[in-house]
């Protein structure tokens, strides 16, 4: 009789129980992202430019020139300009990552594609701001710490957009 009234209670509870929702799923997936990247954003702006530098370098391989590669003190003192700047001195170290980290994929992604290899330094730079994966990819950081972005702000945070500034 213990026993059937342990596993009456059991049954109970299951079936009592709320389904989970889609949106509790998002909030955990969305927090678990957040939580794992890294607070690096020092060291992942300086990957993005080494990634940027590694296609452009592609690029004046296959076109038959030589490129310059960004030196590490240019590296430090762009990225440290670039985290003082209005668009990222608020916001948190993770979230400057990650959105530094949007860059470095999309950097990569051209490279190991070959695009860098067939496209004009301008035609990169735009497909940078552009890009479709960048601003979802933004987008995502920003919705990890219950922000918004629309579309005429991305460009606020993307590499080229900042030394063209001249912040």
């Amino acid at each position: 009789m213990k026993h059937f009234i342990l596993i009456s209670c059991l049954i109970f509870g299951i079936s009592c129980s709320e389904p989970k929702k889609f949106e509790d799923s998002y909030k955990e997936t969305v927090l678990l992202q957040y939580l794992m990247t890294a607070n690096a954003p020092q060291e992942t702006c300086e990957s993005m430019i080494t990634n940027k530098d590694l296609c452009f370098k592609a690029y004046a391989t296959a076109i038959g020139t030589t490129f310059t590669e960004t030196t590490a003190s240019v590296k430090t003192s762009t990225c440290q300009t670039m985290l003082s700047n209005a668009a990222y001195k608020n916001m948190s170290g993770i979230a400057q990552t990650c959105a530094f980290n949007c860059q470095v994929t999309d950097w990569k992604s051209k490279t190991d594609s070959g695009v860098c290899t067939k496209s004009t330094i301008p035609a990169l730079i735009e497909s940078s701001l552009i890009g479709s994966g960048v601003n979802a990819c933004l987008r995502s950081c920003f919705s990890s710490t219950n922000n918004q972005i629309n579309a005429d702000q991305i460009p606020l945070y993307l590499l080229f957009n900042n030394i063209q500034n001249g912040d």
